[in-house]
């Protein structure tokens, strides 16, 4: 009889694990065709998001003998528990959106409301630094510097328009990169305006007007003029002697600011912390130090919230308060 007992509890260990991993193969075929019908009412970088997040969920559910869709409870909860130590507070959070999504996408109970989850969730985010590293503002000093690093061949007039313009708009770097001709707007003294149609925070695409000085719309002009376009994108990817015909990808913008701080002789330590937003952070903080209220500057670069802006200009803010002091 025991012989019989331990036999009989092992082939139903056995099978139930078996159906665990026919279940997970299964939902690998349907989950991603879920997150396809998706398409056209998300951005793509959020598509991208929900299969990326879901797949490393998935796998770790199957290399674990669990199942993933749907989840239960304590597997998300232990999922988090493992992928704390390594991932940052956002990420974490990112993670447990998608899989909350693709539950949603079939109806089922969504784990990631339990108690359970929600205290695995607390417990991972109270062991982190919820303080973000926040990029180097480019303000109106370094971004002159930069632009006068930029030489005048055709990299180097594309670099200094997109450096005046990102300053002047204070643009994200995926809507620089979307700027096409068609969205400029000459105005009667020499400046523009540059129509900014989508943003991460639009997601249905009301747009709003960037405006480009003068001596920023004479730079682009200078651009456009030395590369030929007279229509489509803006910024493109520049071949020896000629721009190419796409535009230019958002994440070499972050590239091309430290390869022209290298050449203006910056240290090491300022072009480590330039990235694609350090335009947009620089104009803010330059706003603020000029004496800018914060509500205007929200509507110059299109944030919604008032906590990002708020953390992108607080040194400014102590910096302004320290002089009044003294």
């Amino acid at each position: 009889m025991t012989h019989w007992y331990i036999w009989y509890h092992y082939r139903n260990q056995m099978d139930h694990l078996s159906a665990t991993n026919r279940v997970a193969t299964s939902n690998a075929l349907t989950w991603r065709e879920a997150i396809d019908r998706l398409e056209g009412a998300y951005s793509e970088h959020t598509l991208r998001s929900y299969r990326a997040d879901f797949t490393i969920f998935d796998s770790w559910c199957i290399a674990n003998n669990l199942c993933s869709l749907p989840a239960s409870p304590s597997t998300l909860a232990a999922f988090i528990a493992a992928q704390a130590p390594e991932l940052a507070a956002n990420t974490l959070r990112r993670r447990l959106a998608g899989i909350r999504k693709v539950h949603r996408l079939f109806h089922l109970q969504n784990p990631a409301d339990d108690e359970e989850v929600l205290i695995a969730m607390r417990r991972a985010l109270r062991s982190k630094k919820r303080r973000p590293r926040q990029a180097l503002g480019l303000t109106k000093e370094l971004r002159d510097q930069l632009v006068a690093a930029s030489g005048d061949d055709l990299a180097g007039l594309r670099d200094r328009a997109l450096i005046m313009v990102g300053y002047d708009t204070m643009c994200r770097r995926s809507e620089l990169a979307a700027l096409r001709v068609e969205d400029l707007t000459p105005l009667d003294d020499g400046s523009m305006l540059a129509l900014i149609r989508r943003a991460k925070n639009d997601p249905f695409g009301d747009g709003r007007d960037g405006f480009v000085s003068a001596a920023a719309a004479e730079a682009l002009k200078t651009w456009l003029e030395a590369a030929n376009i007279s229509e489509g994108w803006l910024f493109r990817r520049v071949n020896p002697g000629w721009a190419g015909l796409d535009a230019l990808h958002p994440h070499s913008i972050g590239r091309i600011l430290k390869q022209r701080a290298v050449a203006a002789g910056l240290p090491a330590e300022i072009v480590s912390r330039l990235s694609g937003h350090s335009m947009r952070v620089g104009a803010a903080q330059d706003m603020v130090a000029n004496g800018a209220d914060i509500l205007p500057i929200m509507r110059s670069g299109g944030w919604k919230s008032i906590n990002v802006v708020a953390r992108y200009v607080q040194s400014v803010e102590l910096a302004k308060l320290a002089s009044w002091r003294q």
